[in-house]
Order: structure tokens, then C-alpha cells, then sequence
């Protein structure tokens, strides 16, 4: 259930300013095709088609009521010909087709490998609150962080801290300011077990 529970989109909408700033930073425009994973209702899509000009956008929802509810508001809005909505758990998608893709959820241990392998090369994905261990953003306006494929892996601890906090800091100078800034969320565990995988720290 737990599983089930991190893949689903966001119940709440998320303000047009942050939709505005994820696209702008990963410079969605009239080539891509653009993927939200864990769409929620929906308005990532909508507002990627409407005002950025996407060629088509995916949303992939696993909340059969949620998936619903954003499939009624495309219909709605005649946009049912550029938007898709999937009822489906994202990690088992077909995402060859993205050449943008935004993910809220914080990374799991196979997401790396997985992306690497599926993800055209010169596609660009959009995280949220951090980006995948080990892999160097080539832009951040926080709290999202694009990363290109081919993504640029690093084994330097410190450059990739820098990189995500916009500041050099030690490697518990990180863990202090993920567990006392309230807007960083993320699986603790998770992260910790992926630091050591890649960084040994």
C-alpha cells in the first residue's frame, strides 16, 4: 500500500506559478511531447498545451478518481485531441514517446538505472525538492531541478551538494538543512541508502 500511496498525484492543485516556473526552466515548447508522472488532476498538462504549446502531453495517474476527474476536465476544455491521461502506475509506463517529463515524487532505489535506459537522449526531466543522487542538474530554480539525458553522473559528494543547495557544504551540512527546512520532502531511508550506493558517505 505504501508503494501504491508514493506514486499517486498530488489531491491538491499546485499554484499556475509553479507549473509556469517547472516548464519555463525546462524550456517546454512546441517540439516536445511532455509527461507528468503521478498527474494528479491534471493542470501540469493543461497549462503545458495551453500556454507553452506542447505538441501532446501524458498525464499518468494510478487514482482511478483522480485520473477520471483530469480525463473530464481535458473533454471539457476540447483538448482531448493534445492531452492524454493514463490511469496507471507510472513506474510500469511506456515513456519512450517524453521529451519532458515532471515527477513529485521523491526518487526510489531503480528510478536511475530505469530512466537512463527508457529516456531519449536530449529529452529533460524535472524533480521535485531534489534531484536523483549522484546526478548533476543542468538547471535548478528551486524547488525544481532539470537534469538532461544523458544524465551527467558525478562521484564528487561536493560538487553535487553545491549543485542542489546552490552553496558548497559538507555532507551533514546537507542532512541538517533536508531535515530542518520544512519544504524539502523526501524518504530519509531512501536517501540515505542512495548516498552511501553512490557516494559511499
Amino acid at each position: 500500500m505504501a508503494r501504491i500511496m508514493q506514486h499517486l498525484g498530488p489531491e491538491d492543485y499546485q499554484s499556475k506559478r509553479h507549473i509556469r516556473k517547472l516548464l519555463r526552466l525546462a524550456g517546454a515548447s512546441k517540439r516536445d511531447v511532455f509527461f507528468d508522472l503521478g498527474c494528479g488532476r491534471g493542470q501540469l498538462c493543461v497549462v503545458a498545451v495551453v500556454e507553452f504549446g506542447v505538441k501532446k502531453a501524458v498525464g499518468i495517474e494510478l487514482h482511478k478518481g483522480r485520473a477520471e476527474k483530469a480525463a473530464s476536465e481535458v473533454q471539457r476544455l476540447g483538448l482531448s485531441d493534445r492531452i492524454e491521461i493514463w490511469n496507471e502506475d507510472y513506474t510500469e509506463s511506456d515513456l519512450h514517446e517524453a521529451t519532458v517529463l515532471y515527477c513529485g515524487h521523491s526518487e526510489e532505489v531503480e528510478d536511475l538505472e530505469r530512466y537512463e535506459n527508457e529516456l531519449r537522449s536530449g529529452s529533460r526531466f524535472v524533480s521535485l525538492f531534489l534531484p536523483f543522487v549522484g546526478v548533476v542538474p543542468s538547471a535548478v530554480d528551486y524547488p525544481f531541478y532539470v537534469m538532461d539525458v544523458p544524465f551527467r553522473n558525478t562521484g564528487d559528494v561536493s560538487a553535487w551538494i553545491s549543485k542542489v543547495l546552490s552553496r558548497k557544504a559538507s555532507v551533514g551540512e546537507l542532512y541538517e538543512e533536508l531535515d530542518t527546512d520544512r519544504e524539502y520532502r523526501y524518504d530519509k531511508r531512501v536517501f540515505r541508502r542512495l548516498m552511501k550506493q553512490r557516494f559511499g558517505v
